[in-house]
């Protein structure tokens, strides 16, 4: 008797999770916006070039804290700097949707750094 008691309200807990995880993601969409997709490549080449310019020979070789690393990087994905912001603006209220798209951005980072990895491979050193 105990067992139906928690059966019902358990198998009821389930179903209103699978429910609510079978929701339609909310996405951010209009012509002020940048396309998700779009956005994900517009923030893995700004991470790279970050790291680009982060870089001490790069630094001191063209004086970094001068040069608009940002631009050529929305010129080439088509988009201008007010679509860029607003839709951050738009994503930073909506956490789950920015982690959504950053975690596109890792993995694509990271299926870089395994295709770098595989072409220029580390060679052991040397045992003393």
């Amino acid at each position: 008797m105990l067992f139906h008691r928690i059966k019902y309200p358990l198998t009821l807990l389930l179903l209103l999770l699978s429910l609510s995880a079978c929701k339609k993601e909310k996405s951010i969409t209009g012509k002020e916006f940048v396309e998700r997709e779009v956005l994900v490549d517009v923030l893995v080449d700004l991470h790279l070039m970050d790291g680009v310019t982060q870089d001490m020979q790069f630094s001191r070789k063209y004086e970094a804290d001068s040069i608009d690393v940002f631009t050529p990087i929305l010129e080439k994905h088509h988009i201008t700097k007010q679509m860029f912001d607003t839709t951050m603006y738009v994503y930073t209220r909506n956490p789950k949707l920015l982690d959504a798209v950053y975690n596109d951005v890792l993995i694509k980072l990271n299926m870089m750094l395994d295709e770098n990895s595989k072409e220029d491979p580390v060679k052991p050193t040397e045992q003393l």
